[in-house]
């Protein structure tokens, strides 16, 4: 070590003082790193304003003075610090749009079109309260008098599942419980009053396709040419309405065995499909208005799309399809979702098993009197 002053060498590491000339060896100070300030631009009143990025985030800034601006950015840049070191501080609608955003590219657009609807239209009193600060009972209780329990339960798996991702403790709720729900289908003598009904009509392509258990958006995505063909139907990709509802091609479909490969099982399917271009050109409301009609002309349950796709799970068991046939003719991931909610039990099916039953005791009852 060289002395500052006298420069003799030998001085021992970390001497404070020089044993030659005695002066104070001080070591230069490394200086603080001067923070950096986005630039800005005087309006014509004098106002100073400019853009920075906090927490991946563009804010504007607007002050009287340069002073002001570099003070209104060191709050915000220390409030942000402070919240990333205690997220409980976070409001609620902060931590819900950083997981949207976060997973605007990963989840299906219909996924982040929900988180929209639910981030703009839920829990609207509480999504400028700090996370740590909601009494979430009282919100759930709140909310649950002005929407469906199954909506109130897909909002409230929106705030879990950014709180997870946030690493903030999930709240212990009760929610409240689902109905299970009723839906329409179609019985199989039904279907075929159906198919006469929905003959000759715009929409009778897309009726077909939903008959053969294909969803909405599976149907929208299908090229003539290129995804029905030998007698086959190649289920690849789908379309989806996306945040703006714009739609938008998927190529991935809604699960792994969504993608299948699904025999033409309607004559008149092949009859009236097109040789090019898409499948199905209309918009699905307007399959959903035509369908609708034909139900209401034939006195039939009023059906949507997804009614007649629950219609191919009910026939499929009425004809003694297993299950295992009919979730991978269909593409349901589950096979519980196939047996509790898409398989329904004709009611004909089962008013044929009463009877049955009936007979039984009727020939046991005949039998036993004429013993006698």
């Amino acid at each position: 070590m060289i002395c500052k002053y006298c420069h003799k060498d030998g001085l021992p590491d970390r001497a404070l003082f020089c044993p030659w000339c005695g002066e104070k060896q001080i070591r230069a100070r490394k200086k603080k790193e001067e923070p950096k300030y986005p630039k800005f631009r005087v309006l014509a009143d004098g106002t100073l304003l400019g853009q920075v990025m906090i927490d991946g985030r563009r804010e504007t800034i607007k002050a009287a003075d340069e002073a002001k601006y570099r003070a209104k950015i060191d709050g915000l840049r220390t409030g942000v610090m402070e919240l990333k070191a205690h997220p409980e501080k976070r409001p609620l609608e902060k931590v819900l749009r950083a997981y949207i955003d976060k997973n605007d590219e990963v989840l299906s657009p219909a996924t982040i079109r929900g988180y929209e609807v639910i981030y703009k239209n839920r829990f609207k009193s509480y999504m400028k309260k700090p996370v740590g600060e909601i009494d979430y009972q009282k919100m759930i209780n709140a909310e649950a008098k002005i929407v469906a329990p199954k909506t109130l339960k897909n909002s409230w798996a929106l705030v879990t599942a950014a709180f997870r991702d946030a690493k903030i403790p999930v709240p212990d709720v009760n929610l409240p419980q689902v109905p299970e729900s009723d839906e329409d289908f179609l019985d199989y003598e039904q279907i075929q009053v159906f198919l006469e009904a929905i003959r000759g009509d715009t929409c009778e392509v897309a009726a077909l396709l939903l008959l053969h258990s294909l969803r909405m958006s599976e149907v929208l995505k299908l090229d003539a040419a290129e995804d029905i063909k030998d007698g086959m139907i190649y289920v690849r990709g789908a379309v989806v309405p996306d945040k703006n509802n714009k739609l938008v091609e998927k190529k991935t479909n809604k699960n792994r065995t969504s993608r299948r490969e699904i025999p033409i099982m309607i004559p008149r399917l092949m009859e009236i499909l097109p040789t090019e271009g898409k499948a199905v050109t209309v918009w699905s409301s307007t399959v959903s208005k035509h369908i609708i009609k034909a139900c209401v002309r034939a006195g039939l349950p009023s059906c949507s799309p997804h009614d007649l796709r629950r219609s191919f799970a009910s026939l499929a068991y009425h004809l003694k399809w297993s299950e295992r046939t009919v979730q991978e003719i269909g593409g349901w991931n589950d096979l519980n979702t196939v047996h509790k909610i898409y398989v329904k039990l004709s009611r004909k099916d089962v008013n044929a098993d009463v009877e049955k039953m009936k007979n039984y005791y009727q020939i046991t009852t005949t039998s036993s009197s004429q013993a006698k």
